[in-house]
């Protein structure tokens, strides 16, 4: 009777088991996202600041036709409203990364 073929228990492709067994529950990582979706989050960012600043333009718009028509009443929200919108621009701003990531 002729034996199977015998592995080398010295080659480390023929080990079945790992060479640290996994302990207690296992890691919660996040998949780091992918250039696309990267791409896709930045651009949004992006839409969002556009927007943002369109708004704010309309808002300055509208404050200076009130100042020049005496309607001082709405000066002051429209300023607030401007530094909201100018907060909220700077946080998505400051969201986009400086540099790519290297994967």
């Amino acid at each position: 009777m002729v034996a199977p073929e015998s592995r080398d228990m010295r080659d480390p492709a023929n080990h079945a088991l790992p060479s640290r067994p996994n302990t207690g529950a296992p890691r919660a990582t996040r998949p780091r996202p992918q250039y696309a979706q990267r791409s896709l989050i930045i651009g949004l960012i992006l839409s969002f600041v556009l927007i943002f600043w369109t708004v704010q333009l309309f808002i300055l718009m509208t404050s200076l036709d009130a100042y020049l028509g005496h309607e001082h009443g709405l000066l002051w929200p429209a300023a607030l409203s401007s530094l909201l919108l100018a907060a909220l621009t700077l946080v998505l701003v400051r969201l986009i990364p400086k540099e790519p990531r290297r994967d």
